[in-house]
């Protein structure tokens, strides 16, 4: 089979990864997709007689639509209450620089973090690839979810493990440097003999990297010890196996697309009420009709009539209250923050947004869990204990309020050497006080930092 072919469950779920992606992308890529907004029988109809002329009706039905943003603006809530969080990271000393610097395009850890817990809550899904640069130092590479096109488990050492994951990547077309096209290829991980193999493959099935282990090397770049596994993790919304995970963002995504639908109905039926169509008859051959508007008056000629054929409306109540019951389904999902005033009680409002939370909850869990694993990857990789990483985060999304008095005490306490200046300062930043054991607090208090001191 060619390096193109997808694994089935990507095949069951595409769609839908699609259908996100149009979602945060907004209006303008929702009404570019024909299929978002189905054409009414009298306008196929209307094609069929001059495809050309009559475009313009679905077009303009096209445009009158509405398509709300409650999926992009649920997500910048959710991502707000993220950006509250603080991971707690520990590396080993030889890999300290990877938490201000682990992405591809330079960016920490926590930078990272966001990234994943962002993609994971609108797609359910962050493809992760640990890997190492020209320096030797690990880096890691996310993908969006549509680009991890196939992957296979097999059985590696008694235990179901990766074999073979292939992922879409785009390089620049460098016959242009003005020019923004760039070529498709794909780069595939898979197990040879025990031992982890990258490779780099065209389109047309052309090797464009040959296929090379990975692993540490000597210092003759021979290859010491080959790595084991795949430096692949597919982190989803609920648990980081292969499996595609639920996309947590789904149910709203598909009540906005609803309740578009419905608008395109609701505004063109408001646009023909108000816009009588006149209509004339018994005209002699010799009157001619060319401007209609209220600065224009017609002369029928003796026997001529002219009425109107008024759109009476009827089912435009019902088009608004359905696209409110869609915004309540929309609501309904838990996955957005958002006052609604007299709608909701404050009861509902409560139970919604803890739901919301339990969401969070289990995808910054899981995203966490993802982002150590990595880390343990590239500590391996490089020769490092792996037992030394930490990166946990603990998804509380309420932050206390500062209490003065607390305040005025810590600040007493970090200048007599009670307590680190860092704990002092946590504490104003976030309301929180570090979980430390005795001997890690006196540690710091013995060797502060000098970022860290209080004045």
């Amino acid at each position: 089979m060619p390096v193109q072919s997808t694994n089935p469950d990507y095949d069951a779920h595409i769609a839908e990864w699609e259908m996100m992606d149009d979602a945060l992308e907004g209006e303008g890529a929702i009404k570019r997709n024909a299929v978002n907004l189905p054409k009414p029988s009298g306008m196929v109809e209307a094609e069929k007689l001059d495809a050309a002329g009559n475009k313009y009706l679905y077009q303009n039905y096209t445009e009158r639509a509405q398509y709300e943003h409650w999926v992009r603006d649920s997500l910048r809530s959710m991502m707000g209450l993220v950006s509250r969080l603080i991971p707690e990271i520990k590396l080993p000393s030889g890999m300290k620089g990877l938490e201000d610097n682990a992405t591809s395009d330079g960016f920490g850890l926590k930078q990272l973090f966001f990234r994943m817990v962002r993609q994971a809550i609108s797609h359910g899904r962050v493809p992760l690839v640990v890997n190492i640069d020209d320096k030797g130092e690990p880096y890691f590479s996310t993908y969006a979810t549509r680009n991890a096109i196939n992957w296979k488990v097999g059985a590696m050492g008694g235990r179901q493990d990766l074999t073979l994951a292939v992922f879409i990547e785009f390089r620049d077309n460098k016959e242009d440097e003005f020019d923004h096209e760039c070529k498709m290829v794909y780069r595939v991980f898979k197990m040879i003999e025990g031992v982890c193999h990258s490779e780099v493959i065209s389109e047309d099935g052309s090797i464009l990297e040959a296929s090379q282990p990975l692993g540490t090397t000597g210092a003759d770049n021979r290859l010491v010890k080959g790595l084991p596994y795949l430096p692949v993790i597919y982190c989803g919304s609920t648990d980081n196996s292969p499996e595609v995970d639920e996309v947590p963002l789904l149910t709203m995504a598909r009540a906005a697309l609803k309740s578009y639908q419905l608008s395109a109905d609701y505004f063109s039926s408001l646009h023909q009420t108000s816009h009588p169509q006149p209509w004339v008859s018994g005209l002699d051959e010799s009157v001619e009709l060319s401007v209609t508007g209220p600065s224009a008056a017609w002369d029928l000629g003796p026997n001529g009539k002219a009425e109107y054929l008024e759109f009476k409306g009827t089912g435009i109540e019902a088009n608004r209250k359905a696209m409110g019951d869609q915004k309540n389904a929309a609501l309904e999902a838990g996955a957005k923050v958002m006052d609604v005033g007299g709608t909701e009680s404050g009861e509902a409002r409560k139970t919604r947004q803890n739901d919301q939370h339990a969401t969070l909850h289990s995808i910054v869990v899981t995203v966490a869990e993802a982002l150590e694993q990595g880390i343990r990857y590239a500590a391996e990789w490089k020769g490092f204990d792996p037992n030394q990483v930490v990166f946990t985060v603990k998804p509380e999304f309420i932050v206390p309020g500062v209490d003065a008095q607390v305040a005025t005490q810590l600040l007493q306490a970090a200048l007599a050497g009670v307590i680190s200046h860092e704990s002092y300062w946590l504490y104003l930043t976030t309301g929180k006080l570090p979980e430390r054991v005795y001997a890690d607090e006196q540690a710091r208090i013995d060797n502060p930092d000098p970022e860290d001191a209080v004045t």
